[in-house]
């Protein structure tokens, strides 16, 4: 069991608890009690919320469940650009790490900063095809719905394991399918990519990469 309330961030323990609990028959229950006032209140907040059982008929009517909150965002190109750019400027970072062979710092880069501008610039192109009326969960595990099974394989590609050699195959797999995916896109929302940004970090990633082990400068 977790009581994730007890936590110092908690903020109103009087109005809202919650009880996190595993059974050992394998069910799995995440108990969370409201106060009448906080429940009607912030009933609505959520889509997702769905009354199974109102006895007293306290609570107000509210619309049918939906996770239209949770649906791919149409992004401005201000967004596009800025994807584009963070991916491959975190990039460097994982060229200097691979380079002196700091694998935790590369694995840390890679997963927290790079691969979250390949999982939004596959979800928008998910938002295209289906129209921005789609979820595709959390940490994108249901982008296979909607990728074909090349791209899927792409992107399962992309998770490397923890040896220098490795991450390289798996950086350069995400560079493939991030540029390939980031034109797609663009071209269908009438945004022009930025071939150059991307040549040029590739070319980076490529020269650090063969670069020897002793060299004391970049060029």
């Amino acid at each position: 069991m977790q009581y994730p309330d007890e936590s110092p961030w908690s903020e109103d323990k009087e109005n809202c608890y919650g009880w996190l609990m595993q059974f050992a028959d394998g069910n799995r229950i995440d108990l969370h009690v409201e106060s009448i006032v906080y429940a009607k209140e912030y009933i609505q907040t959520d889509k997702l919320c769905k009354i199974l059982l109102d006895k007293d008929g306290i609570l107000p009517e509210i619309p049918e469940a939906t996770d239209e909150d949770y649906w791919v965002k149409k992004p401005s190109l201000e967004q596009y650009l800025g994807v584009c750019n963070e991916f491959w400027w975190c990039l460097d970072n994982v060229a200097k790490g691979l380079w002196r062979e700091e694998i935790p710092y590369v694995q840390d880069m890679l997963n927290f900063y790079v691969r979250k501008q390949l999982e939004k610039m596959l979800t928008w192109k998910i938002g295209i095809l289906t129209d921005f009326s789609v979820s595709v969960g959390k940490s994108g595990k249901y982008m296979f719905k909607w990728l074909s099974a090349q791209e899927w394989n792409a992107y399962l590609e992309t998770y490397p394991a923890g040896t220098a050699d490795a991450i390289w195959i798996a950086t350069e797999q995400m560079c493939r399918l991030f540029e390939d995916t980031a034109i797609w896109t663009g071209r269908q929302l009438g945004y022009v990519y930025d071939l150059k940004e991307g040549r040029n970090c590739q070319e980076f990633l490529q020269h650090v990469k063969a670069l020897p082990k002793d060299a004391r400068e970049i060029y």
